[in-house]
């Protein structure tokens, strides 16, 4: 009887993670891309406005050379990205800046522009004659396992 017990208990704690690891492997990717701006000659840049989020060691935010207030920085994220179909943001960190500070504001722009892709300036990237991003391939989407 007790043997019995246990192989239906270890059956059903087996069924039990199988549907954990089934329903984890059909989940969509979430998080988010994050490129570095790579190396470009002068005759590739286009001749677009850049937007640049700058997130200094005072925990201040500047986009271009405007400074935005923490609280306002979503809305003018959104004013800023509404009428461009291009939705590209250059974030450019102070080094003593911590990297969770750096997600944080990378986390709150893509809540509040759809369709953002988000690139980190380096030093290096900064030096070049202008700012060209290649875009990751688009994630394959698995097919989801039956229930």
């Amino acid at each position: 009887m007790r043997l019995t017990l246990r192989i239906l208990l270890v059956a059903a704690v087996v069924l039990i993670l199988g549907l954990r690891v089934s329903k984890t492997l059909n989940r969509r990717p979430s998080g988010f891309y994050v490129e570095l701006v790579t190396h470009s000659s002068s005759s590739e840049c286009g001749d677009y406005r850049n937007v640049v989020l700058q997130i200094s060691k005072e925990h201040t935010f500047r986009i271009n050379s405007e400074i935005v207030l923490s609280e306002n920085l979503n809305g003018r994220l959104r004013e800023i990205f509404r009428p461009r179909a291009e939705r590209v943001l250059l974030v450019r960190a102070d080094p003593d800046v911590s990297f969770q500070e750096v997600v944080g504001a990378i986390d709150n722009a893509e809540g509040a522009v759809t369709n953002l892709y988000v690139a980190l300036l380096t030093p290096e990237g900064e030096k070049e004659p202008c700012w060209k991003i290649k875009r990751p391939p688009p994630l394959p989407i698995l097919p989801r396992l039956p229930q």
